[in-house]
């Protein structure tokens, strides 16, 4: 499976994609529900806990923060399995987990509480306010803006992209200039603008910016903006010198052995998701980030009102939030992945339910178990998945080689036996589903759903709360 740059994402990168059949988790469809109606909290409880108690009997399973808010009251909140192996420590509701790239909405909130004060402009250029870092190193120069840094359009490489050469350093406390030399020098992706790619070193910048409009730290700016003012007391950037009490310790697989998480200089993460919460903290977060006391409603709507970058790439991202849909209905949403941890945070405007998850063992996906939770808190079942039958002529149609440029992945579609199969670099084969018109499923996870264009020449994938245009 070809594993995602680490604290980034969003289910979105979180780990890329088309897993190879076998590694993920698929679930069994059933009849859909035109009745939304959020569930009572006893049935909600119990449908939760009995979710988690069949997960809890997998090798990846850890611990768990799991918590629910309906109509901006946290109706359920609860935390299961071990905060820390070794110790048999159970995990509680006060228990901190690693939120990973959760905590680029609490970057981007932050930007845009300065732009409302005046101390900020979207349209600012990066120089004015880091200007070490290289823009100048191409001949004709770039100017990149807070808007596409917040956005993710601004071209930058991102310093978790960078392989061995980034891992070399992962134990590392890395300062600000430290770190920037990682990217420094290396080609932009793309003209600031032109293209959308998630972007690690984008929301590191951010934070730069943020110490320096307010003179102070990006930590303390957390604690002082947000944490205190909303009384999240568990809710704090995270420290790998400081005693914090009932911090969840994250784990791995190594093979089929579980292990502790690969150290991390916890100075490298950044604004990029460098937080520790709970999943109750989490949903009173949203509750009150929706609810205008963060942010304006007006800012509030430019981070959940995406804008595609001139190809028409990054049209599901906002400033720090993703815009899809679930099961038909419009969710925004981030996840987030870092060493021993994953995270999901996801909201229904409709209904007006937010859902968290956070788990302390990176295979264990908070993503997959939130989606299962929301079902439950919107009272709905999943559409079923079908397996029609699909013409030869469509079939060949569709057969080709396909580009994933965001992610560097290309994707060969094969017809075999009247069936459509897709291998994705590096990664195993598996077969699509079709369901009518133009869509289909992959079968090792019916949550996986790639969208063929209409002339043939472009699909759309669908997994983890990211959409991926590949092109022939």
């Amino acid at each position: 499976m070809l594993t995602a740059p680490r604290f980034l994402s969003l289910t979105l990168a979180a780990s890329f994609l088309l897993a190879s059949p076998g590694l993920a988790s698929g679930s069994q469809a059933t009849a859909s529900s035109q009745v939304e109606v959020a569930a009572p909290q006893e049935t909600l409880a119990s449908k939760i806990d009995a979710l988690v108690a069949a997960r809890a009997k997998r090798p990846t399973f850890s611990g768990l923060s799991v918590a629910v808010a309906q109509r901006g009251e946290v109706v359920f909140e609860k935390a299961y399995g071990l905060a820390d192996e070794e110790f048999s420590v159970a995990a509680d509701t006060a228990t901190m987990f690693r939120i990973g790239s959760v905590t680029k909405q609490y970057t981007a909130a932050l930007v845009l509480r300065f732009v409302e004060r005046g101390k900020l402009s979207l349209d600012d250029t990066l120089d004015k306010f880091v200007p070490q870092f290289p823009l100048h190193t191409s001949p004709a120069g770039r100017v990149v803006t807070v808007r596409q840094l917040l956005n993710h359009t601004s071209g930058i490489p991102s310093y978790t992209d960078l392989g061995e050469e980034w891992s070399a350093k992962w134990p590392l406390e890395l300062s600000h200039e430290e770190l920037l030399a990682l990217v420094a020098g290396k080609p932009f992706d793309f003209e600031p603008g032109a293209s959308w790619r998630y972007n690690n070193t984008g929301y590191y910048l951010l934070g730069m910016v943020l110490e320096k409009v307010s003179g102070k730290s990006y930590a303390k700016l957390v604690q002082e903006e947000i944490a205190k003012p909303l009384g999240l007391s568990r809710t704090r950037y995270d420290s790998n010198e400081e005693l914090l009490k009932n911090r969840a310790q994250g784990y791995t697989l190594k093979g089929r052995n579980k292990v502790n998480d690969v150290p991390l200089g916890m100075n490298q993460p950044g604004a990029a998701g460098g937080l520790v919460s709970t999943a109750g903290e989490l949903v009173r977060w949203k509750v009150a980030l929706r609810g205008g006391k963060v942010v304006s409603p007006e800012s509030f709507a430019l981070m959940t009102t995406p804008v595609a970058a001139a190809d028409g790439t990054g049209g599901d991202y906002g400033f720090g939030l993703m815009v899809d849909e679930f099961e038909g209905r419009r969710r925004i949403q981030h996840g987030g992945g870092i060493f021993g941890f994953n995270s999901m945070l996801m909201w229904f405007p409709e209904a007006d339910v937010a859902v968290a998850v956070i788990s302390n063992c990176e295979p264990e996906s908070s993503s997959d178990i939130a989606d299962d939770v929301a079902l439950a808190a919107l009272g709905i079942q999943r559409a079923p998945v079908l397996d029609l039958a699909l013409t030869a002529e469509l079939a060949q149609e569709l057969a080709g080689e396909y580009r994933i440029a965001q992610l560097g992945l290309d994707v060969a579609i094969t017809a075999r036996d009247g069936k459509l199969f897709a291998r994705a670099t590096g990664q195993g084969e598996f077969r699509l589903k079709f369901q009518g018109e133009r869509s289909f499923r992959a079968d090792f996870d019916d949550s996986v759903r790639l969208e063929f264009a209409a002339d043939g020449r472009s699909f759309t994938l669908h997994q983890g709360g990211g959409q991926f245009v590949a092109k022939r």
